[in-house]
């Protein structure tokens, strides 16, 4: 009987197998094996072009290298401790004020309250560069604040560089997303709580502490690594507001070895402690990761009365956090307004230049990232449909490691990779799309993960009845469910690729140039009024493609950030 058995399960295995090679054609996977193929081959040969540059056998010695500088070099030890000083202290800030902000924010009804919740998304596609100069227009020496206590007699001027700028411009772009995942928190917590705590006259921090920190507790770790990780690799905040050697974390490190020094193998010292150190912090997020739609999704609410105190202190939180979030915004805008170069800066040759190269970069990059993503995610979902659901999965999750190789890097690798070639403008041109395109794949994956595999699910077994394949399949059939999503994938990787600095840093020159890095040259050359209308007209484009996106996602509200 036993043996009976056993045959019928290997028959049926056998049966099974066969069906499955019979569905795993070649057609299917050809696109998804060649972005394989082609981030393992950018990946590794530009790595290894760091790594062994000037001695074939120069890898070998990198571990080596790598722990004699731990022992010996304080220089290197300096760089780690505050990589990890600045953002587990920005991590921290943020999650605190994210949560004070958040907790008025969802007590409080105001005039302008769906406008402030669309700016806090706005933070998440506002180059850097753009932000760091509202916040010195505000917080720097001759900033706002600045005249404000001169004016009143008071002999103080901040100093915004080091960590203190630091700090400042990680709270401006964290603040606003640390507040909406807990706002998620705050609308999960069920309306009859709300009536049933009032009516047993639990108050205040009993309230906290038995009604919200169980729905708080679930996103505190969540938030603190993700902020963490975001700013452990922040680039131009650090590179413009660091202000010195002893406020460079590992990502600015690289860059200064490669554009300063030209050592090579100090920024692959570097690189690899950042790899280390990053794939540490990605399997620690991993742990704690959850899925979160940071969207009110509920429009009635009923809270108990609250005491005049607690409001009072509620809408003291809102003014000050509003403020330290919207005057950088209101400086660059009326920086340039009030300008006197707002029409003597139109004449330049070099921001019509910038302009061109970064309008005609931003669709393009975004255009690649999402023939990537559609390579992988047709192998991915066909594997997934085939009951491959560990190899679908691992195929999505290589492109993770993107997020864990320094651009810096992949530049500079592709740069010596291809050494023998006379760049031209028109070749890095081609390289920064690359790079840009690199840096986005992952947003636009997540983006189109979900609806592409539920394409496969619902509409795999019509389109084999009725025999559509190829385009016609995806004109008459996916496209319908992958308009929304891929409008809004293109969107966003469109604004990121516009506001992208990392990769530009280093190719850019007279010739080749970008908004970010004309803003970046025009801040460090004190170039304040063309600075503050190259930052104007960056605010307003990725403005203008926000509210594209914000209009595409109020369209189809299951996509999100």
């Amino acid at each position: 009987m036993a043996s009976g058995t056993q045959s019928i399960a290997l028959s049926s295995f056998c049966v099974q197998a066969k069906q499955i090679g019979r569905q795993l054609k070649w057609r299917h996977y050809i696109a998804g094996l060649w972005v394989l193929g082609l981030l393992f081959g950018l990946y590794a040969n530009s790595l290894l072009a760091v790594f062994t540059f000037g001695d074939e056998n120069a890898h070998r010695h990198l571990w080596q290298g790598l722990w004699q500088a731990l022992a010996q070099n304080s220089y290197v030890r300096q760089v780690i401790f505050f990589s990890f000083w600045q953002a587990g202290l920005s991590a921290l800030l943020s999650v605190l004020l994210g949560w004070l902000f958040a907790r008025a924010f969802f007590y409080q009804s105001f005039w302008g309250k769906t406008w402030l919740l669309r700016i806090f998304s706005l933070t998440f596609v506002l180059p850097s560069l753009v932000a760091v100069f509202g916040i010195l227009g505000v917080y720097g020496a001759s900033g706002w604040v600045a005249q404000f206590c001169a004016r009143f007699g008071i002999a103080w001027r901040p100093d915004i560089y080091g960590l203190t700028g630091i700090l400042i411009a990680h709270l401006f772009f964290n603040i606003p997303l640390a507040t909406r995942m807990f706002l998620q928190a705050y609308q999960s917590i069920p309306v009859q709580q709300h009536q049933l705590s009032a009516q047993l006259g639990i108050r205040r921090w009993q309230f906290i502490r038995w009604i919200e920190l169980p729905y708080l507790r679930e996103q505190i770790l969540p938030i603190f690594v993700l902020i963490f990780m975001l700013c452990f690799t922040s680039f131009a905040i650090v590179l413009v507001l660091g202000g010195g050697p002893k406020f460079t974390t590992l990502e600015v490190a690289i860059y200064q070895a490669i554009v300063f020094d030209f050592d090579l193998a100090k920024s692959a010292q570097f690189a690899l402690l950042q790899f280390i150190c990053f794939f540490a912090l990605f399997a620690l997020s991993s742990l704690f990761s959850r899925s979160t739609e940071t969207q009110l999704t509920q429009t009635v609410w009923w809270f108990a009365k609250q005491s005049s105190g607690v409001k009072m202190w509620q809408i003291f939180c809102l003014i000050l956090l509003s403020a330290f979030l919207l005057l950088p915004l209101l400086n660059t805008v009326l920086s340039a307004v009030f300008s006197s170069a707002i029409f003597t800066a139109w004449r330049q040759s070099a921001l019509w230049q910038a302009m061109v190269y970064s309008f005609t970069i931003a669709p393009l990059s975004a255009l690649l990232a999402l023939l990537l993503a559609f390579g992988l995610l047709l192998a991915s979902r066909r594997l997934h449909w085939l009951g491959l659901r560990r190899l679908s999965n691992s195929l999505i999750n290589i492109t993770m490691v993107i997020l864990a190789v320094p651009m810096l890097m992949l530049a500079t690798g592709l740069f010596l990779w291809l050494k023998d070639w006379q760049f031209s403008t028109a070749q890095l041109f081609l390289l920064i799309i690359l790079c840009n395109a690199m840096a986005a794949l992952p947003f636009v994956i997540r983006i189109l993960a979900v609806p592409m595999q539920n394409n496969l699910t619902y509409y795999e077994r019509l389109c084999q009845s009725l025999g559509i394949t190829g385009w016609q399949r995806f004109k008459r059939i996916e496209w319908q469910a992958l308009r929304q999503p891929v409008k809004y994938a293109f969107a966003l990787a469109s604004c990121l690729s516009l506001g992208d600095f990392t990769a530009i840093a280093l190719f850019g020159n007279q010739d080749f140039s970008s908004l970010p890095y004309l803003l970046y040259q025009q801040l460090g050359s004190y170039r304040g009024e063309e600075g503050a209308v190259t930052a104007l007209v960056l605010l307003v484009s990725c403005f203008g493609v926000f509210s594209v996106v914000e209009k595409i996602k109020r369209e189809e509200n299951t996509f999100a950030y």
